[in-house]
């Protein structure tokens, strides 16, 4: 069912100097917080990735975007080499309310050179293969394995790149039945058939100029492991890990205008007007970015300026006047 707030947009330009400033550009009309409301989840969750952003530039109000709503740093999580913090965990230390996550994990988006080769990775569905997602996925399921032991919420967070991780690592939990709350904000939305990007997004649009016998080997292998996962769907434990993945729903939150995020729009409405109940396809199970059951929150806010900065940008999801649209794209199992 489609749920749209009644409130008005009224969005205002920030001065750049003053984005990591929590009084000046934060959800400061947020003096109290329901755990149980989805939008304040949101701006709660999209103020836990900028606290992460604040961390990577060493901005000196950086702490109030997450100490505003009870969270302390457990855990840095750093680059490859170190250089930079990519994300972190937080623990939750406010009152008791069994809707507020005990424990919650943020990834930051792009913000440095090693950022847009990870970026180049992800446009050929092989951020997965990274050294910066197997790090991420060990904290993940170390933090997961410490809260689920002791029956606690977990939330998974991320931005952009930061959200690319964080879909990988979500569905990687889902498919052994670890299922994290899952805030996905402007993921990219890159889909390969047959080693071709389907759509130029800032994600792809390298591999989309890349001449064509660059793009071959990538092609190949593409091809040879969707031929080997076919053959593993047949197993009895594909068809779990698959049953696994269709009970995790993820909320991707979508501007409709930005060109990075917004094809998961037509994908997940075309999907549903084909209205049939298919086997399970070895590209829904291991294609990194496509994933079975989603919840879809859309932005409606209108921008005068629809400039990338705005309609990717993360501080849109806090903002006090919002007009959201979500809906639940539910992938249901085919009967036996």
């Amino acid at each position: 069912m489609d749920s749209t707030s009644l409130s008005s947009c009224s969005l205002k330009k920030s001065k750049s100097s003053n984005w990591g400033d929590f009084t000046l550009t934060g959800p400061t009309h947020l003096t109290t917080i329901n755990w149980s409301d989805e939008y304040q989840q949101c701006c709660v969750a999209a103020c836990l990735v900028q606290g992460i952003y604040t961390l990577h530039e060493k901005h000196a109000g950086g702490r109030k975007w997450w100490e505003s709503f009870h969270f302390r740093i457990t855990q840095e999580l750093r680059d490859e080499d170190g250089s930079s913090i990519i994300g972190a965990i937080f623990l939750y230390t406010g009152p008791s309310d069994a809707s507020a996550p005990s424990i919650a994990i943020a990834f930051r988006g792009t913000a440095t050179t090693q950022d847009w080769k990870m970026n180049y990775r992800a446009s050929v569905n092989e951020l997965h293969e990274t050294s910066r997602f197997q790090h991420a996925m060990e904290a993940v399921e170390l933090a997961a394995s410490q809260g689920s032991s002791m029956g606690r919420r977990i939330w998974l967070c991320g931005h952009s790149l930061g959200a690319a991780l964080a879909m990988l690592v979500g569905k990687r939990m889902a498919k052994v039945g670890v299922y994290l709350d899952t805030f996905l904000f402007n993921p990219p939305f890159v889909l390969r058939k047959g080693g071709r990007i389907l759509n130029c997004t800032a994600f792809g649009l390298v591999a989309v100029l890349s001449p064509p016998l660059l793009l071959l080997p990538l092609a190949v292998k593409y091809a040879l492991r969707q031929r080997e996962t076919s053959i593993a769907m047949q197993s009895i434990e594909a068809q779990q890990s698959f049953a696994n993945l269709c009970s995790w729903v993820p909320r991707l939150f979508v501007n409709p205008g930005d060109f990075i995020c917004s094809d998961y729009i037509k994908h997940l409405e075309k999907r549903k007007q084909r209205g049939r109940r298919p086997q399970p396809t070895a590209e829904e199970l291991e294609h990194p970015f496509l994933i079975p059951s989603a919840k879809l929150v859309k932005n409606l806010c209108t921008f005068k300026k629809k400039a990338i900065d705005k309609v990717h940008g993360l501080s849109q999801w806090w903002k006090a006047e919002l007009k959201l649209q979500s809906k639940d794209y539910i992938r249901a199992l085919p009967s036996p």
